[in-house]
This record gives structure tokens, sequence and C-alpha cells, in this order.
């Protein structure tokens, strides 16, 4: 009786063992792709407040959608990308019981109240110095970024001292990987795009088919032919407001893999992480520098060598310590958490105009 119970024990042990990776990997997949239905559509409402609020505010008629998000009307009231990193040591320090969603939220611009429910907590060692302590960051999800020193604000807006204005945040577009390494599987090509950027007639950040053609403005003439006995096939669009948001996807639970097809196992395909060896295919988009104190592997206080997280790395791009054998990567590295970039868009007719800005004669 007893050795039998005891090879019940052990079927049930085995049972389990061969089960568990499945379940897991269903869990993982539910919570993940829970979140990330919510994560589409409070970016499909951002995008929607965004929208409409530019098409109700009054701007000069020829205003472009890159100056008009510079407009201190809008950066006040409608979304400001200073808002997207918040330094939590000085929020504590100013309000020392504060609650990020009762004392932060309500002072942001619109849009940038409806992305902040989707903020990510980060530490990390912002001057590579032992003696100071880390930051710790409430911020936007991508690549923070240094804003750049030239870039001066004469807006004359007044930030509590807790707005990290000294940072970025830009999501990195992964185009391609590179074959050299690991077989395709690392060493991204991305390029860059904003968080908050106009819809122009590009399909993807990674297509350099046309220009901008900037139809927030009433003077849009970029569609129109030099030859005027040669119409355009179509007006270009003119006073719309067209606005994309952009959220970088990336999964806690799931790691990331190489495409090999349908029915093609790609379990020994990892996609590694290897952020000095990642391509930018637009660096003049940036808006900032990469932050030097952003590796993928850090030090914790007990002197371990620990990952830097789902978001983690210079570019935003995150790692996983799963499957970290010098069989599966080529050495003992982490892999890229599964990622996708949601994007969202919004269109309205602009409502109200002023004259424009430039004097006339």
């Amino acid at each position: 009786m007893r050795s039998r119970c005891h090879k019940r024990s052990g079927q049930a042990l085995v049972e389990f063992g061969l089960v568990a990776l499945v379940l897991y990997m269903l869990v993982g997949g539910a919570i993940t792709f829970g979140i990330w239905i919510y994560a589409a559509g409070q970016i499909q409402q951002a995008a929607n407040v965004g929208a409409r609020e530019l098409s109700q505010t009054p701007l000069p008629f020829d205003e472009t959608f890159e100056d008009a998000l510079d407009q201190k009307i809008v950066r006040q009231r409608i979304y400001d990308d200073r808002w997207l990193v918040i330094d939590l040591d000085e929020l504590e320090e100013e309000i020392p019981d504060y609650n990020f969603f009762q004392d932060v939220v309500p002072r942001m611009p619109l849009l940038n109240q409806q992305l902040a429910v989707l903020y990510v907590l980060e530490t990390f060692d912002h001057d590579n110095d032992d003696a100071t302590p880390p930051k710790r960051l409430m911020r936007y999800p991508g690549a923070l970024l240094n804003r750049s020193q030239g870039e001066s604000d004469e807006s004359g807006i007044e930030y509590p001292d807790y707005v990290a204005d000294d940072y970025v945040v830009q999501i990195p577009f992964v185009v391609e990987r590179k074959e050299e390494h690991n077989n395709g599987g690392g060493a991204e090509r991305i390029r860059w795009v904003c968080v908050v950027e106009e819809i122009d007639t590009e399909e993807l950040p990674d297509d350099d088919s046309g220009a901008n053609p900037d139809p927030f403005s009433l003077t849009n003439e970029s569609a129109i032919p030099a030859d005027p006995l040669d119409p355009p096939e179509s007006e270009p669009p003119k006073g719309v407001v067209a606005l994309r948001v952009h959220y970088p996807a990336q999964s806690t639970w799931l790691s990331s893999y190489q495409d090999r097809g349908a029915f093609v196992s790609n379990g020994g395909d990892p996609n590694v992480a290897i952020d000095d060896a990642v391509e930018s295919l637009n660096p003049e988009a940036m808006k900032g520098s990469l932050h030097d104190s952003k590796p993928l592997v850090l030090e914790n206080a007990l002197g371990e060598s620990v990952y830097a997280g789902t978001y983690g790395g210079k570019y935003g791009l995150g790692i996983h310590g799963a499957m970290t054998s010098p069989e599966l990567t080529g050495s003992a590295i982490g892999i890229r958490p599964y990622r996708r970039v949601l994007v969202s868009h919004a269109i309205f007719r602009r409502e109200v105009f002023l004259p424009s800005t430039e004097a006339t004669p």
C-alpha cells in the first residue's frame, strides 16, 4: 500500500512537470496580452483626446504640427514630453506622502494624463558614481535619452522640481536584425519615432518613401506638382489634426525568438540582447543622446550581476535572463523580451485658426 502511494506521488510529479511549461505559457500569454489590450485602448483614448483638443485650440493657420507642439498653450493644456519622466526622489522631497495619481497626474496636460497609467518604475545609476544614490524615475516606456543641451526652452513654463526635464523618451522601432549576429537573432536595426507625432505619408516608421505632407497647416502644398499643367491625383490634406501615439509593449513573461515561419521550430533561436551592436538608421531624429549609465547587466548591492529588466538598457529594448546558455546565444547573455510597438491614430478637422505669425507686407 505504501509503495503504491509513493508510485502515485511520483506519477503526479511527472505529469505536473509535463504540463507546467504549457500552463506557464498560457498564464503568461493571458497576462501579457490582457495588459496590451488595456494599453491599446489607453493610447487610443490619448490619441482621441490629443487630436480633439488640438483641433479646438486657436493656433496660426500656417502652423506646422511640430511647431504647434512647441506652443505654450499646447504644452500647458494638451501635451508636453517633459512630463513623460517624473523624478520620484524629488517628488518625495516635495510631497513626503505623495500619491502619484492624486498629486502628480492632475497637474499633467490632458494627453499626458491618459498615458500616465502606462508609466513604468525605473531605478538606475545616472552618473556612474557609487557615492551617489541611483535615480528613481516613473516614466513612459521606451528609450530614456539625455535631452539635447542645445534644445532651449523659451516658453516660460515653470515645472515642478520633480519633472525630470533633463530626459526625453523616444521609441526605438525595430526594422530588422543583423544576420551576422546569432544568425539573425540579435543586433537590431532601429528607427527612432516620437511618442506623439503626426501621421504622414509613410506607412511605417521603416518606410522612407516620402516626405511628411504636414496636413496640420492650411498652406500645405507638398502634394502639388511644380508644373501646373500636371494636376495632382488628389488634393493634399489641409487643416487636419492627424495624430499618432506609440507605445512599446514589451512582455515581462514572454521572451523573443526569431521568426522562422509557420510550423518551424525556433526554440533554439532567441533574439539576443546586444545593445552595443544596435544600429540606428535615423540618428538625426534623436531628441537626445544615449545614456551611458544604462547597461543591460547591472550589479546589485550584494555585488551580484542582475539584468536591467523588461525596459532596461540604453535603447529601452530590455533583457531577459531566460535561456542564457552558450549553446543558444553563443555566450552567456540574456535575450530580448517579446515586443510589439502599439500604434493608435486619431484625425480631427481643425476648427479654430489665428492669423499667420509671419508679418505681412
